[in-house]
């Protein structure tokens, strides 16, 4: 099971079950050995109303993307690991995207309806923030939750108060794709969204000020951006998901007692069914890989299927799942150490932000953590089939220097402390990373997750040979956004087996039952590609 959705799925249910009076139990299987080695411990969740539409390519875009090597503008191929574009898993999911890709109003609708389902998943997180106890509350805080919301009426506008400053930069005519964006957000019903000027962003975030000085133009208080670059003021938020796990695992924990367990190493390798009835199935157990194997015959059991980095994992079980393909993404991760008068200089240095150039997105946190100076960013995705990555491949090493230069070009005074050195206006080289790496400063890392041919989650009702599987559902292909988007797709997922008490938790984030069941329709484990839909 994917962590972070596992243990939203746990949370989520502890607490209706707390609501209702009820006791209930919690199991996780995990296949990793910590949540430390999990995806969601090594991106930087950007939460945002459309993370879950920008993680890859969709449509049409994909075909042509694959025929761009990943360091080339917009490119996702990779050629230097064998069996990824020659496999039968690139075959099938070719085949779909290629159909799909001639569906253009049903993508509309499924980009529509996406949004309209990211603006809810945010508002699923200020609400959950909003009702927490003590305890959980101070753990979100902790873990630096900044929500993404619309502004209160009459509210000053403050930088993690909903909304943060996005940069582009060497972008060609920069404006006019912050204008695009601007609009998009706008529509959506984040109105505060604007363009801001280098010095209202100084004034906003002073980290950035050696950004706004090399792209800006002017006196100081009339400066304006050079054509290649802009700041946008736009609705967006965070969580420090690697802080943030192991303090929901031990909340759960003492709350539920030995209610809730989470056992690690355990990797589901086959489920066990029971009785068939009118066209349904039931589970009754699962095996795992080291040959153990459980069984709940005769007791009230609800399976939930929660995979994300393994590719895969439904149709390997003996599900339905709709055609699908690992994209791989890679990340980088600086952990500084500071003194007590570095610390002074930097004061309240606490950011999140995406920074966009041609063909990349980058998101990252940066923050002060203890005693060290933390910046983490992930972003830009290649195509990888069915294949496992490692950071020692073509696109790992080239994507990690990317987003070290990155790193450089925003707030070179943090890459600067890093390396001993000024590296303001500097090209980066790969002996930088290898020294960063050798004063455990630097920690790279590349992960997978798998995406359906049509780049929309997998949500709800589980099938076997045709079959309904009556005590079972799925809440899984969520791209990057796994983290962002838990609340609102593990609550769409629990409405399939739970309609009426699903229904009216879904109404508190303004989603009335004829979205939630087009949503789970676009999302069923069964569908396939189609010309256009009927």
């Amino acid at each position: 099971m994917e962590d972070t959705l596992g243990l939203i799925e746990a949370l989520l249910t502890h607490l209706r079950a707390k609501e209702k009076g009820q006791t209930v139990r919690v199991t996780i299987y995990e296949k990793n050995a910590s949540t430390s080695q999990t995806t969601a411990a090594n991106i930087w969740n950007s939460h945002t109303p459309d993370e879950i539409v920008s993680v890859v390519p969709r449509g049409k875009e994909v075909e042509e993307k694959l025929k761009i090597k990943f360091s080339d503008p917009g490119g996702i191929r990779v050629d230097d690991v064998a069996g990824v574009n020659d496999s039968e898993c690139t075959k099938r999911f070719i085949e779909q995207v290629e159909i799909y890709g001639q569906n253009e109003s049903g993508h509309k609708k499924r980009t529509d309806a996406l949004l309209a389902l990211g603006k809810a998943g945010m508002l699923l997180w200020k609400q959950l923030y909003a009702s927490a106890d003590d305890e959980l509350k101070a753990i979100l805080k902790e873990s630096n939750f900044n929500p993404c919301c619309e502004l209160e009426s009459g509210a000053k506008a403050e930088l993690h108060k909903g909304y943060r400053v996005d940069l582009i930069y060497d972008v060609p005519n920069a404006n006019d794709r912050a204008i695009s964006m601007r609009d998009s957000y706008q529509k959506l019903g984040y109105i505060n969204c604007k363009i801001l000027s280098p010095d209202e962003v100084v004034a906003c975030d002073p980290s950035l000020r050696q950004f706004c000085d090399s792209h800006s133009i002017g006196e100081p208080g009339k400066r304006e951006w050079k054509q290649d670059a802009v700041a946008l003021w736009r609705p967006g938020g965070c969580l420090d998901t690697q802080t943030f796990l192991p303090k929901l695992e031990a909340y759960l924990k003492k709350s539920m007692g030995d209610r809730f367990q989470l056992k690690f190493n355990q990797k589901v390798t086959e489920v066990i069914y029971g009785d068939q009835e009118a066209g349904q199935i039931k589970i009754e157990g699962l095996k795992f890989a080291d040959g153990s194997e459980i069984k709940h015959k005769g007791t009230d059991v609800t399976y939930v299927f929660c995979p994300g980095e393994s590719v895969g994992t439904l149709s390997h079980l003996g599900f339905s799942e709709p055609v699908y393909a690992g994209f791989t993404g890679a990340s980088l991760s600086l952990n500084i150490p500071i003194s007590k008068a570095e610390l002074e200089k930097i004061g309240t240095f606490n950011h999140c932000m995406e920074v966009h150039k041609v063909g990349v997105v980058l998101a990252w946190q940066g923050r002060v953590r203890g005693d060290e100076l933390f910046l983490g960013g992930a972003g830009t995705k290649a195509y990888y089939g069915d294949k496992e990555p490692t950071i020692h491949e073509a696109f790992a090493k080239d994507r990690n220097r990317l987003q070290l230069q990155m790193f450089n070009d925003v707030v070179p005074w943090l890459v600067s402390l890093a390396l001993k050195r000024d590296t303001t206006g500097k090209t980066l080289t790969e002996d930088d990373m290898i020294a960063l790496e050798k004063d455990n400063i630097a920690k790279r890392w590349v992960g997978r997750r798998s995406v359906t041919y049509d780049g929309f989650p997998t949500l709800g009702r589980l099938y076997h040979q045709d079959k309904l599987v009556s005590n079972g559902r799925t809440t899984t292909h969520l791209g990057s956004g796994g983290g962002s988007f838990a609340l609102v797709t593990s609550l769409m997922s629990y409405s399939s087996l739970s309609p009426e008490d699903g229904k009216e938790r879904l109404t508190k984030a303004d989603l009335n039952s004829l979205f939630v069941g087009e949503v789970l329709s676009y999302a069923d484990s069964r569908r396939q590609a189609q010309v256009s839909d009927s």
